[in-house]
């Protein structure tokens, strides 16, 4: 049994995407994020993310709030300057040698699953790319994903191939955290 878990946090870079096509309103989010913070602290030890605005960023600021560990900003390799005023948030900063695209594809490696609130391509990437780490790899790398972030849920042609797990309140979340602690 782990005492407590370490998650990618996946999500759009413009949060409005949550207003436009989620659950969450521009007035309730900062509650939201309070809610899902306290949830994280209570069940994670770190939290990784690329660090630049968006919601990953407000999620990691809610955890930290909330009494969260570690949060861990990950980069490739090289000098990214409108990156760097997020740096000063994050505990610890990592490069990665394979540039945006390996960054992106292999982040989740580096934890025991991805959290995610909201989509966007960049998010699409390193939920799909799990597959492969399966496929090639043998491991595996469950996703949760806050369907009151999104609109609708995954075709099944992606269900077929990735392990998902939907939540939609603070107690969902923590359930599904508390049963992978147990594993």
């Amino acid at each position: 049994m782990k005492d407590k878990l370490t998650s990618l946090i996946a999500g759009p870079t413009d949060k409005t995407k949550l207003f436009r096509f989620g659950n969450i309103t521009q007035r309730e989010y900062n509650i939201f994020l309070e809610e899902r913070g306290k949830v994280l602290a209570k069940n994670l030890s770190q939290i990784n993310l690329i660090p630049d605005d968006g919601v990953p960023f407000d999620i990691a600021k809610s955890y930290k709030k909330a009494g969260g560990a570690l949060v861990v900003g990950y980069i490739p390799r090289g000098e990214y300057p409108i990156s760097k005023d997020y740096f000063n948030f994050c505990d610890k900063i990592e490069e990665f040698d394979s540039g945006w695209p390996g960054l992106n594809t292999c982040l989740s490696l580096k934890g025991d699953l991805i959290t995610v609130f909201g989509l966007s391509p960049g998010t699409l990437v390193e939920i799909a790319y799990t597959k492969y780490h399966k496929k090639y790899l043998g491991i595996e790398i469950p996703i949760l994903i806050d369907k009151n972030t999104i609109n609708g849920i995954f075709p099944p042609e992606l269900l077929d191939e990735l392990t998902l797990h939907y939540f939609s309140s603070n107690e969902e979340l923590n359930k599904i955290l508390q049963e992978f602690k147990r594993v």
